[in-house]
């Protein structure tokens, strides 16, 4: 699944499971990625594991945590009982207290929250654990932004939400969180049987710093689909939030700020989109085949009621992963990488496709919501290096302290164009 500069994992294989602990891929230069369309990138040599620097440290449990244990939490933490029963992996391993490699200096870090979820329904600690040592390395791993993925909440309800406002409080003063909704962000009991959420009511502003680098969004008072600015020196990073399955008006918006912002390079950022094959979610040539396409919910159908076909989509059209390539993504030379969660399974896909323009746009699927307890803490670190040549990406649980080290779980994706 997971393809890029780490391993090579074929993007229509099963994944593999971790095996015995081994030193990590070393980074790779900007040149190991191929520029070929639709490609998985090349393979990194290996490296011999380093310690983190004192500027990047992996924090104790005991440090960080606060709240009660993850033994404690709910069984599963919220996971169904069907869900658990398919056997996908509990645990990320191996894992290491060492970071490999370290947090070179000069690099901007990007802090990716998917498919929380199961913390908001079990009000677990790992939530909180998250935006706390996300704000406390602010300064350390010069924190540009955190970027959620959809899925704030399990059910949409008051409870949950209070969960996330409570839990983002304290920190959004100092770091800019971008929050994005999936489906179980919509509809009566995060059933996605229609497009209510109660994102508009908790945040009808984006929260905090946020606020501050808000450059558009698509209606008032709304801040589902929304357009953000961060100035990193070099180049302005703009990163697009897109609703739960975009509508056509969604995405002709997005267009539209796109091309207002054509000098930024972009980050977008939408709940389902790649499947964890390592190709985009495509209703019209795979449907059923690609599990919990976003087509396939109400929400995208015009009769909620009615089963999912290709007749009964929304006269304002859901959009699914291939559907934004071509009519969004591909269009616009800015775009380097889209940000998606959603998915089930090893939680983990990669494609890297060339755009219009020339410019390689990596697709990421990340997700933990499997594992303990909802995910155990962990969070994905994108790391853009001081080159503007690469993106470096490692998981790391705050929780408990460690790095996940495995090969489809930390790597690097060579950026063409470099950002600056």
């Amino acid at each position: 699944m997971l393809a890029l500069v780490w391993v090579a994992l074929g993007c229509a294989a099963e994944p593999q499971r971790p095996v015995e602990p081994k030193p990590l891929p070393a980074p790779a230069a900007a040149t190991t990625r191929a520029a070929q369309p639709e490609t998985a990138p090349a393979v990194a040599a290996s490296a011999q594991t380093t310690p983190a620097t004192a500027a990047s440290p992996a924090p104790s449990a005991a440090e960080n945590a606060s709240g009660p244990s993850p033994s404690t939490a709910a069984a599963d933490c919220g996971m169904p009982a069907a869900l658990v029963a398919r056997g996908w992996r509990r645990e990320l391993k191996p894992t290491s207290t060492l970071e490999t490699p370290p947090f070179e200096s000069g690099s901007t870090t990007l802090v990716v929250l998917p498919d929380t979820q199961y913390y908001a329904s079990c009000a677990s600690r790992h939530f909180g654990d998250q935006v706390r040592w996300a704000a406390e390395q602010k300064r350390a791993r010069n924190v540009a932004a955190v970027l959620t993925l959809g899925d704030l909440t399990d059910k949409n309800t008051p409870a949950e939400w209070e969960y996330v406002r409570d839990g983002l409080a304290h920190v959004t003063a100092e770091l800019p969180f971008v929050l994005v909704t999936g489906n179980h962000d919509h509809g009566p009991g995060g059933s996605s049987k229609d497009r209510m959420s109660l994102l508009q009511q908790y945040f009808p502003e984006p929260p905090g710093a946020a606020a501050r680098v808000l450059a558009e969004r698509a209606a008032p008072d709304d801040i589902e689909n929304a357009y953000y600015r961060l100035p990193l020196g070099k180049v302005t990073l703009g990163v697009l939030a897109l609703e739960w399955s975009p509508r056509a008006s969604t995405v002709g918006w997005a267009n539209q700020v796109l091309d207002r912002y054509a000098g930024d390079r972009v980050v977008i950022l939408t709940h389902a989109y790649l499947y964890s094959d390592g190709t985009r979610y495509d209703w019209q040539h795979k449907g059923k085949a690609q599990e919990w396409n976003p087509l396939a919910y109400p929400t995208g159908r015009g009769a909620p009621e009615k089963r999912a076909r290709p007749r009964s989509l929304a006269p304002d059209a859901a959009y699914d992963g291939e559907m934004l390539w071509q009519d969004l993504v591909k269009k616009h030379a800015g775009v380097f990488l889209v940000l998606s969660g959603h998915v089930l399974g090893n939680g983990v896909g990669v494609l890297s496709s060339r755009g219009e323009h020339g410019n390689v746009v990596h697709q990421v699927m990340v997700n933990y919501q499997m594992l303990k307890d909802g995910g155990l803490g962990y969070l994905r670190l994108l790391e853009l290096i001081p080159s503007g040549k690469a993106l470096r990406m490692k998981s790391f649980s705050p929780t408990l302290g460690v790095f996940a080290t495995g090969a489809d779980q930390t790597g690097e994706l060579a950026l063409e164009p470099p950002l600056w």
